[in-house]
């Protein structure tokens, strides 16, 4: 539909084949997302001084939601990876690349913070697409986006959320923005974890009160196939990667 983002031919690159898409959690706003053709991208690279270690991460697609030290980490990543950065100088960039069999967009409009980015300055989200999935990575989302945004990103099949609150949404604005994008999986992250015991935002619990769907699944990795979503929507917290 004409809501989509990106042009109206965006669904059939790289949208049309069925295949796994693996997502792994290395805590914080960074996952190595994977698609069936083996195209790695990964989210919002930390530094080796956050507090989850020194990590070296491998990929051919990075996406920076905003310039903050915990998110834009570009250098901690090996394979010479093509940077995708949401922002350009004070504004938000515009941004479609396609790599292998993953096209990703910016959707621009979003903010760090409730005041329009006078705190915390402004934020992209990303939506990444790759075999028939359509997955949508919020960045520091400080405030619940319009329904205008909403209606930019699509469809959005899995949700990856912040949290934990303070630099971003906390659990009831995560709330609100997983109704807003109406996803089928919500993946929450940016919240604290023992890794990064002494940020003093909240652990995942709060977000998770009170929802059904929930599943504790043990795991930093799952996979996910557009022809298995949950018909109902489901909440999947994963571990930290080792």
């Amino acid at each position: 539909g004409g809501g989509d983002a990106g042009p109206e031919n965006g669904q059939d690159q790289g949208g049309e084949t069925v295949g796994e898409v693996k997502i792994r959690w290395y805590g914080h706003a960074c996952f190595l997302i994977t698609s069936p053709g083996g195209t790695r991208v990964l989210t919002d690279p930390y530094p080796g001084n956050m507090g989850y270690g020194n990590r070296r991460f491998e990929a051919d697609l990075v996406t920076v939601s905003h310039e903050h030290f915990d998110h834009n980490s570009v250098a901690s990543v090996e394979g010479d990876p093509e940077g995708v950065r949401g922002l350009a100088g004070d504004d938000w960039a515009q941004v479609e690349k396609t790599v292998g069999d993953v096209t990703v967009w910016s959707i621009r409009g979003t903010y760090h913070d409730e005041a329009q980015g006078s705190e915390r300055g402004k934020n992209a989200l990303f939506l990444i697409e790759t075999g028939g999935l359509r997955i949508l990575h919020l960045g520091d989302l400080g405030e619940v986006p319009s329904a205008e945004i909403a209606e930019r990103a699509g469809r959005v099949d899995v949700l990856l959320v912040p949290v934990g609150g303070v630099f971003t949404v906390d659990a009831e604005g995560a709330t609100r923005v997983t109704e807003l994008f109406d996803p089928r999986i919500v993946i929450p992250m940016h919240f604290r974890t023992p890794a990064i015991a002494d940020w003093q935002i909240s652990d995942e619990r709060p977000f998770l009160e009170g929802k059904s769907g929930v599943k504790r699944l043990g795991v930093a990795e799952v996979t996910v196939s557009a022809d298995t979503l949950p018909a109902e929507r489901e909440i999947w917290v994963l571990d930290v990667s080792p």
